[in-house]
């Protein structure tokens, strides 16, 4: 599938988040989620829903998020994001460990995209 209708896709899923429209922004993540499987940013937004649900939910958060990372080891707001799981399930040692690499990937980045220099 086209990577602008991905990101269409779960722009839908962010504005119905933004409105607290809770099942249709999960909806507009899964369905991104199943048209590419190996899609990080639905995965992370899955995650980072899925977080916020409760406790009960935090093992499937912390799966989307770490398969998220399996996908893309960089992308911080993946790191970001399981270490709130971390911290909310009590694990203070791995959320910190995450904390630190989600800082690190955020110093990294480049102000400008690369691929816009050339």
């Amino acid at each position: 599938m086209r990577t602008s209708h991905l990101i269409y896709i779960c722009s839908l899923g962010y504005m119905h988040q933004a409105r607290e429209h809770t099942k249709d922004a999960l909806a507009a993540y899964v369905n991104a989620f199943s048209t590419e499987l190996e899609h990080v940013p639905s995965k992370v937004a899955i995650g980072a829903l899925l977080a916020k649900q409760g406790p009960r939910f935090l093992p499937a958060a912390r799966c989307f998020l770490s398969d998220a990372l399996r996908v893309e080891p960089t992308n911080r707001m993946a790191w970001l994001y399981l270490g709130k799981v971390h911290r909310s399930d009590g694990r203070i040692t791995d959320a910190a460990d995450c904390f630190q690499a989600a800082v690190i990937l955020e110093e990294s980045d480049p102000v400008e995209s690369f691929s816009s220099l050339l």
